[in-house]
């Protein structure tokens, strides 16, 4: 990237953390992704699987914004263009999936949706990563390609793929805020408020702020504890990520990518809690709050128990979720090809991620992937 390309992008996620605070903006958010990256529509949608209630939903261009107002009912022909709900479960969370690639021209073409609505207006390809998929919440955002831009080219996909794990952690957190956020005067009276733990910490993980649930926590040493003034759990692994990805927050929230989103808390009895690191500084709106404070640490229930190693591999290899999702094949036992079918992506992009994972993890085998996967199912 030129360096305005940087600054931009820098802007484009604060923004984004700013929406977790004020929710409103997410449509300007989108507005200024398309303007970015070209695209003629943005959607984010985000909904709560307990109350059915949406966490997010805002869109950007005339068209969709008419299309989400009227209702009109074309929910399940969206879901048979990106092949189907069974096969969306296996698409990789964070990792950009490019409709014309994922599924058969003759599924789009003939496609109710397609047809009726995308292709008349110009829209002949699209775009989506999957952000949230739990017991808790289900959610996506997808970007349309206009006639006009031509293919949805690499440029495109990798910038959304810089800018998917700040998305997800900006709605994952906004779930913790319900609309007591929109209400509040003040972020520092809202998170009082919250039943999760929330402690404000420095660039070093210094505790600057505690919740009330957050104190309750720290005074019964689970599932955090205050160990020299520093915020920390109980395995030494998980602590270093967490401290990790608080350090990182503080310096460069735009690098910060998937370290942070759910950091699994290892408990010798009890429900699983996770942590996500919510980067403060950036903003005037967010580092208002307490200056001394370069991330807000939200302490919650996990919607379902940790995957081994899928955790284990994010926080201590940094592999991305498409990098994951592909090791995970291939210790089932999946082919390359047979990846590249199931994901909709091609043989050498396969290749690719599969490099980089044995780059990341220093293995050299398949085999020594499996090996490295059953080391990493139990707790060590």
């Amino acid at each position: 990237m030129q360096q305005a390309s940087v600054e931009k992008f820098s802007d484009l996620i604060g923004g984004i953390y700013d929406c977790v605070i004020t929710p409103e903006r997410w449509t300007g958010v989108l507005d200024d992704i398309c303007t970015e990256f070209g695209f003629a529509t943005g959607a984010l949608s985000v909904a709560s699987l307990t109350n059915m209630k949406a966490v997010v939903n805002a869109v950007s261009g005339s068209d969709l914004a008419q299309m989400a107002q009227n209702g009109i009912g074309y929910g399940a022909d969206i879901i048979e263009l990106w092949g189907g709900a069974e096969r969306i479960q296996q698409y990789p969370l964070g990792e950009p999936i490019v409709q014309s690639q994922a599924v058969r021209q003759d599924v789009i073409a003939g496609n109710r949706y397609y047809r009726e609505w995308a292709l008349p207006r110009g829209l002949f390809d699209a775009v989506a990563v999957g952000l949230v998929r739990d017991k808790a919440m289900v959610g996506n955002a997808i970007f349309s390609q206009h006639e006009s831009a031509g293919s949805i080219d690499d440029a495109q996909v990798g910038g959304l793929r810089l800018l998917a794990p700040h998305i997800r952690r900006a709605v994952t957190i906004s779930h913790f805020f319900d609309l007591k956020a929109v209400e509040a005067a003040t972020f520092a009276a809202t998170v009082e408020a919250l039943t999760v733990g929330v402690v404000l910490a420095d660039e070093d993980s210094r505790i600057v702020h505690a919740n009330a649930a957050a104190t309750f926590m720290l005074a019964a040493g689970d599932p955090i504890v205050d160990r020299q003034g520093r915020i920390a759990v109980q395995s030494t692994a998980t602590t270093g990520a967490l401290q990790s990805a608080v350090a990182q927050a503080a310096k460069d929230e735009a690098t910060l990518g998937q370290r942070g989103i759910g950091i699994p808390i290892p408990r010798p009895s009890g429900d699983p809690f996770v942590i996500h690191v919510l980067p403060l500084r950036r903003s005037h709106m967010r580092s208002g709050l307490i200056q001394r404070a370069a991330a807000a640490l939200f302490v919650a229930s996990a919607s379902g128990p940790p995957r081994m190693p899928h955790d284990a591999l994010n926080q201590l290899y940094d592999l991305t979720p498409a990098e994951i999702r592909i090791f995970e094949l291939i210790c089932e036992g999946q082919t390359r090809t047979a990846i590249g079918e199931l994901l909709g992506i091609s043989l050498s992009t396969v290749k690719s991620h599969l490099f980089h994972v044995f780059e990341k993890t220093g293995c050299r085998r398949q085999v020594d992937l499996v090996r490295l996967a059953k080391s990493l199912t139990f707790p060590v």
